[in-house]
């Protein structure tokens, strides 16, 4: 799990009356992958009205300055959005701060509600004790269940999950806590998100079922696939299997503007540093949200992977892991001292990861997509994970 972007905190849902006609403000529609966070930014048009969300924040209205500039009521944020020469926008930059610029290129043309064009059915069910939002591609043969990362919900998989309904029952579960499943005020350790998706199978009487998972899902899978063996017919971990016990530090070391202040308050109440409630940070999200957030990471980092006794064939996709992944647009003397601080910290973290899956699946592949970021099964790879994942389930 690689740390949020504040971006996401604290612009999660974002309306912009529309200036253009729909045909211009459709250009504007899909799914923004935030550079060095586990979390996507999706824009959708409704009512002449171009919405920016990320999954379980508040709104706050963005007043247009000029060209492709847009201005964040309440907040010094600022959005910019990117075209190329034909006009086909590519990405967002949002402008966090004097100097932090956080790019989120567009990944792919897809949106939420009501411009959702992916082929699904939307539901809900009560499962251990709270509502779950699902979604379901429909399909034939076995089932496959899809578990979104940290920040995101079902509809991460818009794109990803038409790719296996022909061979099989394709759908996608949302956490507690996230998009429109119930955010109760707790508990969200690992155990009992595993003990959500086996109330969640046993409602929907699924037997037995694959689950993919991606980033933090990747502790839900393997802690399932431990006390459940017998309803698991494989695992395919998307840049998930990982160790995160040592993700978070105290230390806002990292080049490129390191983590904001809402960021670190949050990050230091996950890991006890001293001083944390003194950080004072204007952007905070809602509380109940705040809760959420520090409640998972809490779990996330307190989670000790363990594949020894896991018997189900299982691919992990990993992103690159010698790949620094930064912020923000940087010079190139920055960009310099992050690849050394990347090359220092965080790359031996995310080899050692590889090699305890390498050495301790008894059932395991491992593919390491040179060039890829977290969110391998979107974007330029998306085909080649998609290829991947369809060889390794026909075997």
């Amino acid at each position: 799990m690689k740390k949020i972007s504040a971006v996401i905190i604290v612009i999660a849902f974002l309306c912009v009356t529309g200036v253009f006609g729909q045909a211009e403000l459709e250009k504007y529609i899909g799914q923004y992958q935030v550079t060095g966070a586990p979390v996507m930014v999706t824009v959708s048009l409704a009512s002449g009205k171009l919405s920016v969300a990320a999954t379980g924040q508040g709104m706050a209205e963005i007043e247009l300055i000029s060209g492709e500039d847009y201005a964040v009521k309440g907040t010094p944020l600022k959005l910019t959005f990117e075209k190329d020469a034909t006009g086909k926008v590519t990405g967002m930059i949002i402008h966090q701060a004097p100097g932090v610029d956080v790019p989120a290129p567009k990944i792919n043309s897809s949106s939420e509600a009501p411009s959702d064009k992916s082929p699904h059915k939307s539901g809900t069910v009560m499962a251990n004790g709270i509502k779950m939002h699902y979604l379901d591609w429909g399909g034939t043969g076995d089932v496959v269940i899809l578990l979104a990362g940290l920040g995101n919900d079902a509809h991460v998989f818009d794109e990803f999950a038409p790719s296996l309904i022909d061979k099989y029952h394709v759908i996608a579960l949302t956490r507690r806590g996230f998009g429109e499943t119930d955010r109760p005020a707790g508990p969200y350790d690992t155990t009992t998100r595993v003990e959500d998706i086996r109330a969640f199978m046993d409602a929907q009487k699924i037997t037995r079922a694959t689950l993919i998972g991606h980033s933090l899902a990747g502790d839900e899978m393997t802690q399932f696939a431990n006390l459940y063996p017998q309803r698991v017919i494989k695992m395919v971990y998307l840049d998930a299997a990982y160790d995160r016990r040592k993700n978070f530090s105290c230390v806002n070391d990292q080049p490129g503007g390191g983590l904001p202040p809402s960021v670190m308050r949050m990050v230091g109440e996950v890991m006890n540093c001293p001083g944390w409630e003194k950080i004072v940070a204007t952007d905070m999200p809602p509380p109940e949200t705040v809760n959420v957030q520090v409640s998972t990471m809490k779990a996330a980092v307190q989670f000790v992977p363990d594949y020894t006794k896991i018997k189900v064939p299982s691919l992990a996709i990993y992103a690159d892991a010698d790949l620094p992944q930064g912020p923000s647009k940087m010079d190139a003397e920055t960009t310099a001292k992050l690849a050394a601080w990347w090359k220092e910290k965080r790359a031996p973290m995310m080899h050692a990861s590889i090699d305890q899956f390498r050495k301790q699946m008894k059932n395991g592949q491992v593919v390491e997509i040179k060039g890829a970021t977290h969110y391998v099964f979107v974007g330029q790879f998306k085909d080649q994970v998609i290829t991947l994942v369809r060889d390794f389930l026909a075997k």
